[in-house]
C-alpha cells in the first residue's frame, strides 16, 4: 500500500479547508462569504423532483438557489456538519438539516461532493438520504 505523498496531503488540506469555510458560511446564512467562494462558473446539482430540483450553473443561479430554499423555508435550515474529507481530487461533507415548512418539522441526512480549484467550489453534487421523503415534504405532501 503506497502512502499519500506530502504534496498530495496538503492539496486536500487546502481543499478540506475551503469546504470547512463553506460549511461556516451556511451555518452563518452568510450569503457574501458563500459567493466568495463560489467560482463564476460553479455548477450545483440539487436531486429530486421538488421545485428547487436541478442543474444550477453560475455563481448568481447557485446563489439563488440557497435563496429559493430560504425562501420556501421562511429561512435558511440548520446545517450540522458530521465530517469533512478531502482528497486532491475531492471534497466530502457528511451533514444532517433541520427545518420546518407550513408548521411540520424535518431532517435530513445529506452527502455534498465538492471538486475546488484554485481556492474556489466549481461543482457541488447534492445527496439526500431520502429523496423521496423530502420531496414530499418540501411539497406539502
Amino acid at each position: 500500500m503506497a502512502l499519500r505523498s506530502h504534496a498530495s496531503l496538503e492539496m486536500a488540506a487546502a481543499k478540506e479547508a475551503v469546504v470547512r469555510r463553506m460549511v461556516d458560511a451556511l451555518q452563518r446564512a452568510d450569503p457574501a462569504a458563500i459567493g466568495e467562494l463560489l467560482s463564476d462558473d460553479v455548477v450545483y446539482h440539487f436531486p429530486g423532483r421538488s421545485a428547487v430540483a436541478g442543474t444550477y450553473r453560475g455563481r448568481a443561479e447557485v446563489l439563488g438557489l440557497y435563496g429559493a430554499i430560504g425562501r420556501l423555508l421562511g429561512g435558511p435550515p440548520s446545517l450540522e456538519s458530521h465530517d469533512v474529507v478531502a482528497s486532491e481530487a475531492h471534497v466530502v461533507e457528511l451533514a444532517t438539516h433541520a427545518a420546518e415548512r407550513d408548521g411540520q418539522p424535518y431532517q435530513w441526512h445529506a452527502v455534498r461532493i465538492y471538486h475546488i480549484d484554485d481556492d474556489r467550489i466549481t461543482e457541488v453534487w447534492l445527496m439526500i438520504g431520502d429523496i423521496y421523503a423530502f420531496d414530499a415534504w418540501l411539497e406539502g405532501d
